[in-house]
Formats: C-alpha cells, structure tokens, sequence
C-alpha cells in the first residue's frame, strides 16, 4: 500500500516540471519567432503607440529583465543566443565577433554552442531562420547551421522574408532581428521623437508577422519571443543605469495559455525559454532557466 502512494509521488519529484516548468521532450508551441530588437529598452517603451505589442503584452506574458554589463549589443545577443553568461560565452567587448576570452564549450565554428545549434543537434530536420540588418548578429550564432540566413537592410523586407520562409517551410525557429531604434537612439537620444517613431515602425512590422501567422493557419501553434539587448540614456548605452539595463521580455501566443513568467528574468533566459517551449532539452552549458512555467 506504501509502494502504491510514494511511486508517483516520487516520479513527479523526479521529473520536477509537472507543474514548475514545460516539461523538456513535450513541445508547448510548434514554432517559436524570436523577435530582436536592438536599444527597445523597457522604460522606453510607447505602449500607447504600440497597439500590437500592448495587446501581445495584455494576451501573454511579460517581464522586465536586465541585461549584462557592459550594456552593449555583442555581449548581450550572445547570452540572448548562447543561454549564458559572458563568464561561460566569453563574450566581453562591444561588437565581439568571437569570444574575447576562453569559452566554456565551442563548436567547430569556434562559438559556444547556440540555440540554433543545439536545435539542430536534436532535431537535425527542424528548418530555422535567422534575418538581421546589422552584421555583428552573425557572429553569436552558427550561421553555419541555419537553413536560411540574410543580412537585410531593409527591415520591411526582414519581415516579408520571415514570412515567406514560414509560408514555404514552417520553421521551428525563426529569428527577426530590428536594429533601428538602436540607430534613432544614438542619432537622436533615447526616449526621442524619432526614437519613439522608430518603435512604432517595429510595432507594425510584428502586427504584419501576427496576421501573416493568422492567415497561414498557423498562429495557434505559435509563440511570439520578443528580446531586446539594452536600453540607453541620452545617445549612449553601456552605463550602469537601469534605463540602460532593464529589457522586454516577453512571450505571447494562444499556446502559452494559463502558463506564468518566473521572476526574475536575464537575456541568457531567452535561449532555455525558446528550447523548452519547443519540446528540446537544455544543455548542462546554459547557464539560463526557462522563463516560462506553469504547466
């Protein structure tokens, strides 16, 4: 009668994410597109102007992180990508293009195993994205293993790119990468008229990707990750204010339903959310937790 009650008691204590977290191997969502946008720090956010990401943020769930210091761009899309922080990734100086110290772990390409490697190592058929419009994103993550990767100034072309690689291929990850508030930051100050424009012209493109995913069929399956790597102050980031260092992070879909955001939330969580969501386990390297639990 003993052996009958501590068996299952003892298998939920074993697996630990019945309840905590999504359960590593059993997929929450079909399709994750990760949403990088450049300087978005979350004190600067216009979520009056912002229709589409205020009713993601209402529908799902969302924290304020923070990101590593320095708050710059290299070092933080690392930990974004890699699951970890810069003491593991090795990633120290503004626009790194490869570890300025030893990494914990690398990859023939040289580069700490990231999210997209680790997707393909667990599933070698998963088809994966990367578009960006700044060059340094290609080298914190192994560009080597995405199915398709462009460098594209454009950022309404970034967005109608995603949506036809997903249109064609269903990707398991898709990651779209918007550098213009960053620039608006450093031209006209954070917080700035052109600033707050350059925010409302992200929010449009995510509002396209939302109805692109609804019109394919394809929105229920799918979970909407939306990062940034700093704020800033003025026309500057890298201080050690917390409008340089504070972030969005947010996770919003219909397959995310009843789950809850566990705080308190790092960059380096991204990379562990994104696995988990999609069923893939977390290696032992990453040094971040899934963000999202609850069932």
């Amino acid at each position: 009668m003993k052996k009958a009650i501590l068996l299952p008691v003892l298998a939920v204590a074993i697996c630990g994410c019945l309840t905590e977290c999504p359960c590593q191997n059993r997929a929450v969502a079909k399709h994750v597109v990760l949403v990088g946008v450049d300087g978005l720090g979350a004190q600067w956010i216009p979520w009056d102007k912002m229709p589409v990401l205020s009713q993601l943020r209402k529908d799902g769930l969302y924290a304020v992180g923070r990101c590593n210091f320095p708050t710059a761009s290299a070092i933080n899309w690392a930990s974004v990508m890699f699951g970890t922080v810069v003491e593991i990734h090795g990633y120290r100086r503004w626009n790194s293009q490869k570890p300025d110290v030893p990494a914990f772990e690398v990859t023939d390409k040289g580069i700490p195993p990231c999210l997209i490697h680790e997707i393909k190592k667990q599933d070698p058929s998963a088809y994966t994205v990367s578009l960006y419009n700044w060059g340094g994103i290609s080298f914190v993550h192994a560009t080597n293993e995405v199915d398709y990767v462009r460098n594209i100034s454009n950022e309404d072309t970034i967005t109608a790119e995603g949506l036809a690689q997903f249109k064609a291929h269903r990707p398991k990850l898709s990651f779209l990468y918007y550098g213009s508030p960053d620039g608006a930051g450093h031209k006209y100050g954070w917080g700035s008229p052109e600033f707050t424009n350059a925010c409302i012209k992200v929010d449009g493109q995510v509002g396209r990707l939302v109805e692109g995913l609804k019109k394919m069929g394809a929105w229920e399956d799918t979970a909407i990750v939306l990062v940034a790597d700093h704020g800033g102050l003025g026309k500057k980031h890298g201080m050690d204010n917390l409008e340089c260092f504070e972030v969005p992070f947010l996770v919003s879909s219909p397959a995310v339903k009843g789950m809850r955001m566990r705080e308190p939330v790092l960059l380096a969580d991204t990379a562990p959310t994104i696995a988990a969501l999609l069923g893939y386990s977390v290696p032992e390297t990453w040094r971040g937790r899934p963000a999202v639990v609850g069932r």
